[in-house]
């Protein structure tokens, strides 16, 4: 099966389906499945894309075929997050040219009717935000995203935005203190406790793009061109390669210990430099080196050590205009998936906070308006979108 990559990446050919969370909604009534697959106990779902189709980019559209069959038929799974899927569950595998179809589809802009491009308005005038407070991810900002769009919401809502760029782990403490407005952040079952405990509302899903493993060119594990990361990581832990980790439990970090987790590695349990209290998980010796830092400053101490890292593809495009010199030696792995949300800071537990503003905010950058900026960003530079819109309103505006 050829998927169409028209942008190359997996940003879009690996997750053009709709969704941070959850899959999109159906993007043909009468989808058929040319078989039915049961997930085993070691299966991922760009697993068993290659096992379909030959070709691991074509998950999305086992997802998208597989919800679609559940509203009709509830024996079928419901996938609400690509990078986790349950043995038992039944999915729903359209024929190569469905499939190929949906991807394409899914690849479209959105059809926009008049009016459609206007962020939404409060009733009455505009809000008059004043300053904002956003904690949110080292790769919102080391992209050069939030230098792109913000502009825009502060002309528009009279607003001044303070952005604190840390991890996800750091930026949700800022809002469990009270001390950040609204969050916009990068790991969803933290997002989803943080929800839980009390102290966000109103998350609403933003964009998404990928994870990539990178690597020096000489490539002294061999695992470049390799579509499994865990089979990549042991290959990297058994050769010893450097590997530098960010370490900083943020939602990249997050992610690698997921990805370590689902290897064979020896793993054990390490202090993590965010806190006293916490730990974190990670393999033994000193070729694996925990650093502390945002994703620049790793892609910088990994491109001197000529190392190993896991990045956000969309930082590690911005960095390589920089003279990065590491490349991607592993993509396209359904369980590198990375969806964005925002969030309220609960002012029932703060109500200091500006929850008007970041009730504004939240209206903003999931509107269609801004969703197109985001769409637009890296484009120039790199002939593709480095983030992947996937709001509420984009999406409705997509199925018109």
């Amino acid at each position: 099966m050829r998927i169409h990559r028209l942008l190359l990446l997996a940003v879009l050919s690996v997750f053009v389906f709709q969704t941070a969370a959850l899959a999109a909604p159906p993007l043909q009534s009468d989808v058929v499945c040319e078989q039915e697959a049961v997930v085993q106990a070691d299966d991922w779902l760009s697993k068993i894309a290659e096992k379909a189709y030959g070709d691991v980019l074509a998950y999305p559209a086992i997802a998208d075929a597989t919800n679609a069959k559940h509203a009709v038929d509830d024996t079928f799974a419901t996938i609400e997050n690509v990078d986790v899927i349950e043995p038992g569950w039944k999915l729903c595998l359209p024929s190569a040219a469905d499939a190929e179809a949906m991807l394409n589809r899914a690849m479209e802009m959105p059809a926009m009717a008049e009016g459609a491009m206007e962020a939404p308005a409060a009733a009455g005038e505009t809000p008059q935000v004043g300053r904002l407070v956003l904690a949110t991810t080292t790769s919102t900002e080391n992209s050069g995203l939030l230098k792109v769009i913000l502009p825009d919401f502060e002309q528009k809502y009279s607003a001044s935005v303070e952005v604190i760029a840390v991890g996800t782990g750091q930026a949700m403490e800022l809002g469990q203190n009270g001390d950040a407005d609204v969050l916009l952040v990068h790991a969803r079952a933290r997002e989803d406790k943080f929800l839980a405990d009390g102290y966000g509302v109103n998350r609403q899903d933003v964009m998404y793009n990928d994870f990539v493993l990178l690597g020096p060119a000489s490539d002294p594990a061999g695992i470049k061109g390799m579509t499994d990361v865990a089979a990549a990581l042991e290959k990297i832990a058994a050769a010893q390669s450097p590997f530098i980790s960010r370490g900083d439990d943020s939602g990249t970090h997050t992610k690698e210990q997921d990805l370590w987790k689902a290897t064979t590695v020896t793993l054990i349990d390490a202090p993590s430099m965010s806190g006293a209290d916490k730990t974190f998980v990670r393999p033994e010796g000193d070729w694996y080196q925990s650093v502390g830092q945002g994703m620049g400053a790793t892609l910088t101490i990994a491109n001197e050590q000529q190392g190993y890292t896991l990045s956000d593809r969309a930082t590690y495009l911005a960095r390589t205009l920089e003279g990065i010199d590491l490349e991607i030696v592993v993509e396209g792995d359904s369980r590198m998936f990375n969806p964005y949300g925002v969030i309220a800071v609960n002012q029932e537990l703060h109500p200091t906070v500006n929850f008007a503003g970041a009730q504004a905010f939240i209206d903003w950058i999931t509107s269609v308006e801004t969703q197109k900026l985001i769409a637009d960003f890296g484009v120039a530079e790199f002939g593709q979108s480095l983030f992947i819109p996937d709001s509420a309103a984009w999406n409705a505006a997509k199925q018109q």
